[in-house]
This record gives C-alpha cells, structure tokens and sequence, in this order.
C-alpha cells in the first residue's frame, strides 16, 4: 500500500524537470512572509511560525519557483497524509503572474504525489473566485464539497479533489521474455524479478496483477509474485490462495451443490470416464462445456486453467492445475492471443477513485430476508466500529458477486448455506485471499448435521443421544429401538426450521417418510426439554457474549413456524454476563467450537442434572440490537470487527517477513 511518507524531502524534486523549482529552506523564511502579506487577505495568512513549521516540519514541505533571473517568485506549500496530499497554499508575486509559475508548481505536486504513490491530491479554492476553481480544473481537480465559513464569518471555500489512481490497468508478470502483450494498449509486461524488486511495484495499487510465470509450485518465483501480490493488497491472478487450494483435493472438490448439479447436466453426454478441459480467460476449448467452466471460474479464478474431470457414480472434479504459458503450441497461442483481446477489451476494474482507510470490507446482505443474523441497528453498530478502526464498509447483496476482488474482507450477514449463493461468495473471497467471516469451511462444517454429529463425537463433545437414520437402511424393529419423544432434524436445517419432534414410532416413520424425499439421511436425537438453550458466542477461540433463548411460547423450540397465524413466533431472550454462566456451559462451548475452526460462531448448549450438552454449532450467528449485545454493547461489535482488523495485520506482516 502506498505512504506518502517514503520520499524524503531531499528527493522530492528527483522526478521534477523544471531546474527553476527548489525545496525551501529557512533562509525563505521572510520571502515566503512577505508573498502571504502580498498575496492573502489577513484572515487568509499564515503565521510566520507557521510558515517556519512547514519548511521543517516532515509531514510537510514547501516548494520555490524561480524566475529567469534566479529570483523568486512563488512557493507552494503541501501536507503529506498516509494515502494523500494536501495544498495548503499556493502563492505567486502579483507582477510574476500569468507567466505559468503556478501551473509548474501544481505539476510538480502532481508528480510528486506519484512518486509517492499518494491516491490523490486535494485543496481549498476561495468559492468567489470561479477564475481560481476553473485553473484548477484544467488540471483535472473536482469541486465535491462546500465548506461554509472556511476562512472567516461568510467567507467559504469549495474542496476540490483530483485522484493519482489509475481507474484501469494490468501488469502482466513473466519470469522469461515474451512479446505476446506488446499490442495490448492497457497492459504493461514485467519480468519477475523486476516485481519482486523495484519499490514502482512494491507500492503500487488499484492494478491487477496477471502472473503468466512458468512455475508456480510452491516457493518458486511464479509462486512468490502471487504471495507477494497479497501482502501489497494487489488484485493478482492466479491469488496465492488458489496456488494453495489446487494441490488440497478437499478443497478442489468443495464447488457446492449448485455447481455440483450443473457439471452433472454438462457432462451427461460425455461417453468417457474422464475429460480434461483447458480455460483460457475463461473460455472453454470445447464449447459445449462452457456454462460449466463459467461457473468454475468463479470459484477458481485464473487466465489459463486446466480442469480434470472424472466419473464413479458422479461427476467430480479430480484435479486443477494452472497452465503455464510456456506450455501452450503455437495455435493454442494464436486462439489465447484473440481471447485475451476480448478478456481485456471487456474488463472493467473500478476501484474508489480516492481512498481515504487503511483497509474496504464488505458485509454481504439480505434485504428481503425475514430472519437475517443481524438486523439494521446491529449492522450500523458494526459499520461504526469498522470505522473507527480505518475500515471502509459497503453492504453488497447477492447481485455483487463479481466485485469481491475490490475488497480486504468480506463479513457475511445473511443466512448462510452450501448450497447457495452464500458459500461461492466465501469461497470466492477466500480464493482472492480476503479475510472471510464465515469462511467455507465454517460453512461446511456447520452447515451439515450428520457432520457435526460425526465431529463432535469423535473429539468427546458431550451432546444429546443421537442416531443417524439411513433411508435404505431404516427399519420398523429399528425404529422401536428409538427413545420416543424423538427429534429429527435434516441436515442442513436452520432456525428451528427443519426440526420436528415425534412421539412414538408410527409418528417417527410418517415424518420421516416425508423428510426422506429431501435427505437420504436424517439426524435423529434424543428429546432433551428445558425452559430455554445456552447460545453461546465464540470467535478466534474465545466466548465474546452469552445469552439464553427461550422457548416460543407453548412450544418446545425458540422458533415456531407451526403457527398459522404468523410465518413464525420467537421466544424470549436475555444477555447474560460471562462470570453468569455456568463454567460447564463455557469450557463445553469452547471445546465444541475448536472442532469447527477459529471464526465465529453459536453454540447451541443444554444444561440437564449439571452437564452441558452441545445441541449445535452454528456459524454466521445471530448477533441483533438488544439481543447477544445486551451486556457488551457496541463493544461486541467492536470485537468481531477486531478480529478482521488483526487478521489482516497479521497476514500481511507474516507474508512480508516470508518476503
């Protein structure tokens, strides 16, 4: 990321070609007073001491023009912030101007807010003046706010603002030579080293890296230039992330259920027990299966991909590789050469034209859902603690798919599930090497019933009596064998929803019978009431709130969506302070959310003659306004957005110390 603060004044003119511009010194010091009392108004002037702090001071500096004879004539003064530069003031001799003195001045700035790397430059314009506010227009400042009363009592300034960022460009990186890209007028090429070393690269931003090494095993330079590319906040394909993902068949294989019924359709006609298809931007080299590759691409996000397929009793995908440039024919180059010019032609990469915080993090939303996991006061609570920590927030929805690469972190606030939406933007976000909460393998884990049952047993999790029921495998003397009243719950049920109670056999079987059609296996567990559940909160391995949720009323679970009346009826709540709760409850909640992974989570616990119970572990958890916060307050919505703050910090100084 850039920082304004790397060019020392001693090189601040080392990109300047105007000989008559010099850094002033303190013997300007009654020049520069004397230009302030010929050239502003005395509300308008700055202090002698205060002129003296800018000359010295190392967050500013002060440049000096000349005039054809060595005299001066004009300065301006800048402050430098983290990701900006500010015109404090621009002054000219009323005799030297009209001679373009001022106009080298603001080049120069210009020039050297790039060498700084600064997003942009802003300033302060008399709002009279509409000759000054055009000036600096020509040299594509904007005018974006008003500020009544700047200078004095009805004497107002207008902002103005011009970004450095370039809105649109590449940066194709090779570690061998290639004139393949020299036609492309928006791509500039690179050689490995020349990223790796040269600070331009190191402190660039707003540019997507396309990284075409030959290699990109693990602690090769192809390897390192996508690492590399994280840790300077770069948008870089293929992300180090994929790098790592290609070679984990866990991971290969997680494309959802969406995905997962799509290459069942594509594929049906294939006769072959295996297929192999090559992607090149995106496009197929078999037509036929281009919807496919679409969908793939979304999940694994490369110029030149290889997916394998392979067929038991399904269609899987067995295996990805990134191609290497150098592998391609000469006619495999010819047809990427023309996809490449349709990939870039149709590109747009927008990104804040000035950005003023350290880190973008999006929460991804759902306008139109009834039981969201945070509702709107909630949401502001965490907008506002993200923004005391230098966060910029945007609310994305479902349709924001595509911009998941413009941003550090993604926050996931609407119900989560693998077989939807939800989980490919997780995924996706993972991939480009966001810091992601829910990450997908919460979302796997949790999302699957007869997952959690298998996990929890097998780490010694104490938790209800349970059967896994198996639709070709259940039997009536298997049923009588049940402990009646039963629970049955589908696998990936959510909200109370999904989850019926039964009270004998015949109950059992006909409920079952009707929860088959959705499930091959059914989760059934013992029938444990109690007045109400623990939810406990846990994230990064620690309990950040607690609360009890209470049965609806007149029913046996917190949500009751058997009403007729209404689409569901909740219980009662109420916060409860952590030195409240049992011990049990808290050392059993911590060990249940240690099975699942270091993110947040809910989990769902009982307390029957002293023992706890885990019902559940949930991710994406309810975290409402006068609910989970009712003891914390805003501070819990300062700990989840801690959690971000510090895990980009520390990826981002773990990857430059491997660096």
């Amino acid at each position: 990321m850039g920082n304004s603060n790397v060019v020392m004044k001693e090189d601040l003119l080392k990109s300047i070609e105007c000989e008559q511009i010099s850094v002033a010194e303190e013997s300007d010091l009654d020049f520069l007073w004397r230009l302030e009392v010929l050239c502003f108004e005395d509300y308008r002037r700055s202090t002698k001491a205060m002129i003296k702090r800018s000359i010295t001071s190392e967050y500013q500096f002060v440049l000096m023009i000349d005039d054809e004879q060595q005299q001066r004539v004009g300065s301006v003064t800048v402050r430098r912030y983290k990701k900006m530069l500010r015109i404090m003031s621009l002054a000219i001799l009323p005799e030297a101007q009209g001679k373009m003195y001022g106009k080298w001045l603001v080049d120069a700035v210009i020039q050297i807010g790039k060498d700084m790397f600064s997003d942009g430059i802003t300033l302060e314009a008399d709002s009279n003046s509409d000759r000054l506010i055009s000036w600096y227009e020509s040299f594509g400042f904007e005018q974006v706010k008003v500020l009544e009363d700047y200078y004095a009592k009805d004497k107002h300034a207008i902002r103005m603002q011009m970004s450095l960022t370039e809105v649109f460009q590449y940066l194709v990186v090779t570690d061998f030579d290639t004139n393949f890209f020299d036609d492309f007028p928006n791509i500039k090429h690179i050689r490995a080293g020349e990223y790796i070393d040269n600070v331009t690269y190191q402190l660039a931003k707003d540019i997507r890296v396309l990284n075409f090494c030959s290699n990109y095993k693990y602690q090769t330079v192809g390897y390192y230039v996508s690492l590399l590319a994280l840790a300077r906040n770069q948008v870089v394909y293929p992300s180090a992330g994929l790098l790592r993902d290609i070679d984990n068949r866990k991971v290969v294989r997680s494309i959802g259920e969406e995905a997962h019924q799509l290459m069942q359709a594509v594929l049906e006609s294939c006769d072959s027990g295996t297929l192999t298809i090559n992607s090149y931007f995106g496009k197929a080299d078999h037509p036929k299966y281009q919807k496919l590759i679409s969908r793939l691409n979304t999940l694994y996000h490369a110029p030149l991909m290889r997916y394998q397929f392979k067929k038991s009793d399904c269609w899987y995908l067995n295996h990805l590789d990134v191609i290497s440039f150098q592998e391609l024919e000469d006619k495999q180059l010819e047809a990427l050469h023309d996809e490449a010019k349709a990939y870039f032609a149709n590109q747009k990469f927008i990104r804040s034209s000035i950005k003023y915080h350290e880190y973008d993090l999006a929460i991804l939303i759902d306008r139109d859902e009834k039981l969201p996991p945070s509702d709107q006061a909630a949401l502001h609570a965490f907008e506002e603690a993200a923004g005391l920590l230098g966060f910029y927030v945007e609310y994305i929805t479902k349709k924001d798919f595509a911009r998941i690469p413009e941003f550090d972190a993604l926050f996931i606030r609407t119900t989560t599930s693998v077989n939807d939406y939800t989980y490919e933007f997780s995924r996706y976000a993972y991939a480009e090497g966001l810091v992601v909460i829910d990450d997908p393998w919460s979302i796997l884990r949790c999302a699957n019933k007869i997952y959690l049952h298998e996990a929890l047993s097998h780490n010694k999790v104490r938790t209800p009596k349970t059967w896994v029921l198996n639709k070709k495998g259940h039997t009536v003397s298997a049923l009588s064998a049940l402990e009646y009243p039963l629970i049955l719950k589908l696998p990936d049920s959510a909200f109370s929803a999904g989850v019926y109670k039964v009270t004998d056999k015949e109950d059992c079987r006909l409920k079952l019978k009707e929860m088959f059609k959705q499930s091959e296996l059914i989760l059934a567990q013992e029938y444990m009431p109690t007045d109400y559940d623990w939810r406990i909160g846990v994230l990064d391995g620690e309990v950040i709130y607690a609360c009890k949720y209470y049965m609806a009323k007149g029913h046996w679970q917190i949500v009751n969506w058997e009403n007729d009346k209404k689409a569901f009826e909740e219980g009662a709540y109420e916060a409860i302070a952590l030195n409240k709760v049992p011990k049990e409850v808290l050392k059993t909640a911590l060990k249940a959310a240690r099975v699942i992974g270091d993110g947040l989570y809910g989990v769902d616990v009982k307390m029957s003659d002293s023992k706890a119970y885990v019902i559940e572990v949930n991710d994406n958890p309810n975290i409402d306004s006068g609910v989970e916060d009712g003891i914390e307050g805003s501070a819990l919505y300062m700990k989840v957005m801690l959690s971000f703050y510090n895990r980009l910090k520390n990826d981002l100084t773990l990857l430059r110390n491997i660096n």
